[in-house]
């Protein structure tokens, strides 16, 4: 157990925490703190949630289970960038969990510290760091799709997972519906008699149709998902967008390429744990690698492709592979648990060094102009700065200025680039 944690320790402060502590965020992150945010200061509510607020129609790009529950936090907290860093943390925190839950549920003979094995595993997945640090919706996708899983093995909590079910696909929609799939795999697999996936797969499917026949009768909810359906549903199959690639089948390359770095994870910890690397796959395996591939495949079907995507599927790969390697068990000397803490220990100390920055010139621009603008000032922007919306998603974030991005409104304040400092921006006031 010592050695597991260690190990876990040591992963943590080398994949995570750089990434996690990072200055600057990626843009979507950046909106959704700034729709949280505005949720808590009482800008919109739950089922209308605001980015902008001269927008004529309520922020509709992503449904809001993810800004519903962050506003609860930025109530508590305060804006502080913390805030952003703690929600991700619990993220984390809840994934870890679900994860441990299900190596309990499904390998109890591979003992008690497998867990922290299992969890090294997934958060050594880059793609979990990088999504630590930028704040995206898949990372709190992750612990609900996880969760969904561990009720539905439960005989007695599987009406449970047809709840946290719907609940993922309330973050962006049908790709949170995969853990569907999960008891036709594993009866499929003969891990549970087939009467019995019948009957559990009736009761899921049961909660999920009353769960969503509800949210339909409730007006804000049918008018949010319709609102998000006509604006971002569609699109992502009629739509070529600038983040993604005419070739769907691109999503392969990312996806095996998190798949190869957990493999790699997972040979080093079966020779630590093991002492050799030895096959030992099983159906139970291969129900949580077909569950991964159940969450990534489907993906490539739309024309917006983005690797951060494939991040509600790491957890069950990390299951799979990690259970897929083992042999006998051996004692490790004491000296051994010391050199993985020493690892632990240098990593921690040079993670200053290894700190992730973006946006660096555009964040340090508009920090010299805070105290010259209050909040909810509005600003017009010139034709080169008209596509920035980082520059809009920093600003809303961080100070509640609006920018103008389309000039659709006349404002006394505007944003002109800044041509001394590459990526800066200069602000000023117009007077009539």
């Amino acid at each position: 157990m010592r050695l597991a944690t260690l190990a876990l320790l040591a992963v943590l402060a080398w994949w995570v925490m750089p990434h996690w502590l990072q200055d600057g965020m990626f843009m979507d992150g950046q909106i959704y703190a700034a729709v949280a945010q505005n949720l808590a200061d009482g800008l919109g509510t739950f089922w209308a949630p605001v980015y902008q607020p001269s927008a004529p129609y309520p922020y509709s790009e992503q449904l809001p289970m993810f800004t519903g529950m962050e506003s609860l936090l930025f109530r508590v907290l305060g804006g502080t960038v913390w805030t952003e860093r703690v929600f991700m943390a619990f993220a984390w925190i809840a994934t870890a969990a679900g994860i441990g839950a299900l190596q309990r549920r499904l390998w109890p003979e591979r003992g008690s510290d497998s867990a922290l094995w299992i969890v090294a595993l997934w958060s050594s997945a880059p793609l979990v760091g990088w999504g630590m640090g930028n704040h995206v919706q898949e990372m709190w996708m992750a612990p609900f799709t996880v969760w969904a899983v561990v009720a539905m093995s439960h005989s007695r909590w599987v009406w449970m997972g047809g709840l946290l079910t719907v609940a993922a696909a309330l973050f962006k929609g049908p790709q949170g519906l995969f853990p569907l799939v999960w008891l036709p795999l594993f009866g499929g697999l003969g891990l549970v008699p087939r009467t019995e996936v019948v009957r559990r797969l009736g009761i899921v499917l049961a909660t999920v149709l009353i769960t969503a026949f509800g949210l339909w009768l409730w007006d804000d909810a049918r008018e949010a998902i319709l609102r998000n359906a006509g604006n971002r549903l569609v699109r992502t199959f009629t739509h070529d967008r600038a983040v993604t690639t005419a070739d769907r089948m691109w999503l392969l390359g990312p996806m095996l390429g998190q798949w190869l770095v957990i493999l790699g994870t997972a040979l080093a910890v079966a020779w630590v744990r093991f002492g050799l690397v030895r096959a030992t796959m099983d159906r139970r395996a291969l129900a949580m690698l077909a569950l991964g591939l159940c969450a990534s495949l489907p993906l490539m079907v739309t024309k917006e492709q983005r690797d951060f995507y494939l991040i509600t599927s790491l957890g069950f790969v990390a299951l799979g592979l990690g259970n897929a390697l083992g042999g006998t068990k051996v004692v490790r000397r004491p000296r051994f648990a010391v050199a993985v803490g020493l690892i632990a220990i240098v990593s921690l100390s040079s993670m200053p060094w290894r700190r992730v920055e973006r946006d660096s010139e555009l964040r340090a621009s508009l920090a010299m102009f805070k105290e010259e603008f209050a909040p909810r000032s509005a600003f017009n922007v010139v034709p080169e700065l008209q596509l920035n919306h980082e520059l809009a998603a920093y600003a809303m974030r961080h100070y509640r200025w609006e920018v103008d991005l389309n000039n659709a409104f006349h404002h006394t304040n505007r944003i002109q680039a800044d041509s001394a400092n590459q990526g800066g921006v200069i602000l000023s006031s117009q007077k009539e």
